[in-house]
């Protein structure tokens, strides 16, 4: 076995779960502009924000994650692909929509883009999981919504310290 398969292996990468991974990325960075166009009558713009998102999802699936605890509860992935993925979405949405939000209220709308997409993607796990389609263990669900939350955070003040525009 390769070097390269084995590291998959420990990691539970599966070729389904690298399809469904790569579906989501595609289904950002095409579905998201139709519907903004269709629903609000916006061309969007900042399509660059969406193409990072849908590589750092993409990627999440292969970062190694720290045991805690003695379990793999995947932080990582869901600190990349759960936080920060979102935080590019939300910067994506706020500068289409041209929101001027203080601190408060980003931070507010990011948290619950973060927890309403993280809470989707868990009941996504309890579903494939219900069919037989993937094998998630779901007692991992804290964590994951923690990352989730820790790297939308880390976005958000990566956001604050060197993208906002300078008054």
């Amino acid at each position: 076995m390769s070097v390269i398969s084995q590291y998959l292996s420990d990691q539970n990468v599966t070729l389904l779960g690298v399809v469904m991974y790569g579906a989501v990325a595609i289904v950002v960075c095409v579905v998201l502009p139709k519907l903004l166009r269709a629903l609000f009558k916006i061309k969007p713009g900042y399509q660059r924000l969406l193409a990072s998102a849908s590589i750092v999802f993409f990627l999440s699936l292969f970062l190694p994650s720290p045991l805690i605890h003695g379990q793999n509860t995947n932080f990582t992935t869901h600190f990349v692909g759960g936080g920060i993925f979102t935080g590019l979405i939300w910067l994506f949405l706020k500068l289409n929509f041209n929101l001027k939000l203080n601190w408060l209220l980003e931070l507010t709308t990011l948290y619950f883009l973060v927890c309403g997409l993280g809470v989707a993607n868990e009941l996504f796990e309890f579903f494939t999981n219900g069919i037989g389609l993937f094998n998630v263990p779901g007692n991992d669900t804290w964590w994951d919504l923690f990352a989730n939350t820790v790297g939308a955070l880390a976005f958000w003040i990566f956001y604050r310290l060197f993208y906002l525009p300078r008054s």
